[in-house]
């Protein structure tokens, strides 16, 4: 339902972004603590790397960054059954003194899209095909829903991926730098 109604809200564009202060590790933080559970039972490894140059401090929208977060690290736990999936975080531009672009990458080994299924991924109500709809469930609106957000935040998404070798989805956002950041 919630993500019915966030797609609702930015189709009428009335999702607005926050422009507050945060701390990444906490968002990191909040989002392990999600997903480690579920990945725990299947026997998944979850591995988090920060890069040392991005920014502990940031501002924007804490809230729709963990949602894309976890949108995409939910997904990696629901079609992957053995190995890993990894959540990486790097700064690709900008310094400490204005806004930075960060890359956002969630990886899994799991089952994997043909260059066909990972074309359609970001349509709305759409999944890899109907019998993914059917063995994992699910709406098909994450993934739109986190296009658009990503957007917002002034990012693109996009997805690497082979059959039985897992996937990749790669997002860039900007944030902007506090004047006075804590210290790492």
């Amino acid at each position: 339902i919630n993500d019915v109604l966030d797609f609702s809200k930015i189709e009428a564009g009335k999702l607005e972004m926050e422009k507050i202060g945060f701390e990444l590790d906490e968002v990191i933080r909040n989002l392990v603590t999600l997903i480690d559970m579920k990945a725990s039972e299947k026997g998944i490894e979850l591995l988090v790397r920060v890069d040392s140059s991005v920014p502990p401090s940031l501002m924007g929208d804490p809230l729709r960054l963990g949602q894309v977060l976890l949108n995409l690290a939910g997904n990696a736990v629901k079609f992957t059954e053995k190995g890993q999936i990894s959540v990486a975080v790097e700064r690709v531009a900008g310094d400490d003194a204005g806004p930075v672009s960060l890359r956002f990458e969630v990886s899994d080994t799991g089952i994997g899209m043909t260059p066909e299924q990972s074309a359609r991924l970001f349509s709305a109500f759409t999944q890899a095909d109907s019998s993914t709809t059917r063995r994992y469930g699910g709406t098909g609106l994450g993934l739109a829903i986190s296009k658009r957000i990503v957007e917002m935040m002034g990012g693109d998404i996009r997805i690497e991926s082979e059959p039985g070798k897992g996937s990749s989805f790669i997002f860039t956002a900007w944030f902007d730098v506090p004047s006075a950041p804590a210290p790492r």
